[in-house]
């Protein structure tokens, strides 16, 4: 088995860098792309397909609610894994790993298709999210060095995250048009064939390689992992399904309720009173760490109207059906491309400050919302929803990775993941069910007060109530994000930083010292 040594001889600086974890005879030309492929195939491989949401409950018999139940648990799954992220990868070899996440993905694939247990899905979709940062991160992991030599995390996280969300719209395009025409379960089953391939490659390709010596897994909170897990899903389940169940009125919601409520207890009693909690006290006093969660709690509530207003927009009112509404994910792609590279350009090259960029990030999601204000129509056709969706994808990025770099770069290296997965918490937990709950909420209210007011009128076109309701919503929305433009602008501008200002000649002597 090879060991640190290996790696140590390996950074020898007369020499280019190389994959040490394949076989000789596997080019060194390959190694990149061969990481590449891996990391595409665990980007498809999900536990459940939101594309197949429809279809699913059907074929399952379960609610939408429950569909995206398992989806944030999926999300949570993934968050879950960060605090213990090198501890895994020190523990097992590169091979190991990746067949490991494989394996574990595969099974949850098979499975998942033909349960129908609701709590039996979210599990198995929450291992499923664990799984796939499994084989996420030693992908991410392994190439760092190649992608970003001088290890700036601009670089790198730029790469990321346009691969996590923007390269997850082209297989969403892909598993909607193999739903459309064949079965939503060959989605699964086309996941099963490329883990597979994924074993076999790591198999054959590989050898058993440690970046540094093997690390055992004594020592590792796992109850505080299924504490914190408890807690957050339950506080997830309280928000998707309060409207379902009438909130406090059913029995479900207080359970939950008092199931987050004791599982925080215990966490915090935890915090302070074991050796190595799962998220020590540290990670919490992280510079403006609530800043952070209020920035991304905030930008998960201004993207809520894409996934609930711009949907119900697209199949109520325009009546698009589904390869056209999934269409439009290419532009929202394309606009994530644009925004990784800007956010590397803008924090690596041209030096601006991250409060800057986030500014710009989110000024493009207020510039959709915006957008979407003055397109409630319904003579709206589809290529005028072209240019809204490239802002969303184009700011979404911007303030992921602007975010996720400041944090980087104020958090103490012992604590950076625990602080990536406390963000996770709302990034990929809370903020989207509390964005979808408060327009779905304001989206009955608006109804009803529409109906009211039109009257006798409403037979002269039944889709008024709805489409002026729309537009309601996209109007508190652009409040809501100038207020959050104003509140970033006061904190920024409190004093005045030079900035240099992107001139042609600037950019063109940046980008040739490069």
């Amino acid at each position: 088995m090879l060991n640190a040594q290996s790696a140590i001889d390996m950074q020898n600086n007369n020499q280019p860098f190389r994959f040490m974890s394949f076989k000789e005879w596997v080019p060194d030309s390959l190694r990149f792309w061969i990481y590449m492929f891996f990391l595409a195939c665990f980007q498809f491989s999900n536990g459940m397909y939101f594309t197949a949401m429809s279809q699913m409950e059907g074929s399952l018999s379960i609610t939408p609610n429950d569909v995206k139940m398992m989806s944030h648990a999926m999300l949570i799954g993934l968050t879950m894994y960060f605090p213990i992220a090198f501890r895994l990868k020190f523990r097992f070899t590169n091979q190991t790993c990746l067949i490991m996440a494989a394996i574990v993905l595969a099974v949850c694939n098979l499975i998942v298709p033909y349960v129908h247990s609701t709590p039996l899905l979210v599990l198995l979709c929450f291992i499923a999210g664990f799984a796939r940062l499994f084989g996420t991160f030693e992908c991410f992991s392994s190439v760092l060095p190649k992608v970003a030599p001088t290890h700036n995390y601009a670089v790198f996280l730029s790469m990321v995250f346009f691969v996590v969300l923007g390269v997850i719209n082209i297989f969403d395009i892909a598993s909607t048009h193999i739903i459309y025409y064949y079965n939503w379960r060959y989605v699964h089953h086309l996941a099963i064939g490329l883990l597979l391939i994924v074993i076999l490659c790591a198999y054959v390709l590989m050898r058993p390689f440690c970046p540094m010596p093997k690390m055992p897994l004594y020592g590792v909170d796992w109850i505080g992992l299924v504490l914190w897990s408890t807690f957050i899903l339950s506080l997830i389940f309280v928000v998707q399904y309060g409207n379902q169940f009438n909130w406090l009125d059913s029995a479900y919601i207080r359970i939950a309720i008092g199931t987050a409520s004791l599982a925080l207890a215990f966490n915090i009693w935890r915090i302070f009173n074991i050796r190595h909690p799962y998220l020590e006290v540290d990670a919490f006093k992280s510079k403006n760490l609530l800043s952070l969660l209020v920035l991304f709690l905030l930008m998960g509530i201004l993207l809520s109207t894409k996934t609930v207003l711009q949907n119900t927009f697209t199949n109520a009112i325009l009546h698009f059906d589904t390869l056209n509404t999934v269409s439009l994910k290419w532009f929202e792609f394309l606009g994530m491309a644009f925004g990784a590279i800007f956010s590397w350009f803008a924090i690596s090259r041209l030096k601006w400050t991250h409060k800057l960029v986030t500014f710009v990030g989110m000024s493009f999601i207020v510039l959709y919302t915006v957008m979407m204000y003055f397109l409630m129509s319904p003579d709206t056709n589809i290529e005028k929803l072209y240019l809204p969706l490239f802002c969303c994808g184009f700011g979404q990025v911007v303030v992921f990775i602007t975010l996720t770099v400041y944090a980087q770069a104020t958090a103490r290296f012992r604590n950076y993941f625990q602080v990536i997965c406390i963000l996770g918490f709302i990034r990929t937990g809370i903020a989207s069910p509390i964005g979808d709950a408060i327009y779905s909420r304001a989206m009955s209210g608006g109804l009803t007060k529409h109906l009211a007011l039109l009257g006798e009128n409403i037979e002269q076109s039944q889709n008024l109530p709805l489409l002026y309701t729309l537009q309601d919503l996209f109007g508190y929305s652009i409040v809501l994000g100038v207020i959050t433009l104003i509140a970033i602008a006061a904190s920024r501008f409190k004093k005045h930083v030079g900035m240099p200002i992107p001139t042609v000649v600037r950019m063109y002597r940046m980008l040739m010292k490069r």
